[in-house]
């Protein structure tokens, strides 16, 4: 329980500040998340994913597209098309 309380605290946190390393740390204090490379990777793809609604992830998302990040869920691509 406390696990999922700090969970939730670094996600707002993350969400409040746009700070990537918060939003990395709730991600890997999750415990459906399996290590740290998958929670990484699945936390680049949602910040590209949800680009539109993070303007506060801006610069980190921006870093991340140059890097070659990009949304590989075709469901996710299909609604990402229909938004825009």
């Amino acid at each position: 329980l406390q696990v999922m309380k700090a969970m939730e605290e670094c996600t707002i946190k993350a969400a409040i500040t746009g700070d990537y390393g918060l939003a990395l740390q709730a991600f890997l204090l999750n415990p459906q998340v399996i290590g740290g490379k998958v929670a990484k990777d699945l936390l680049d793809e949602m910040l590209v994913a949800h680009e539109r609604y993070l303007p506060q992830f801006k610069e980190k998302i921006q870093e991340l597209k140059a890097n070659g990040v990009t949304v590989k869920d075709e469901k996710v691509q299909a609604l990402m098309k229909e938004a825009y």
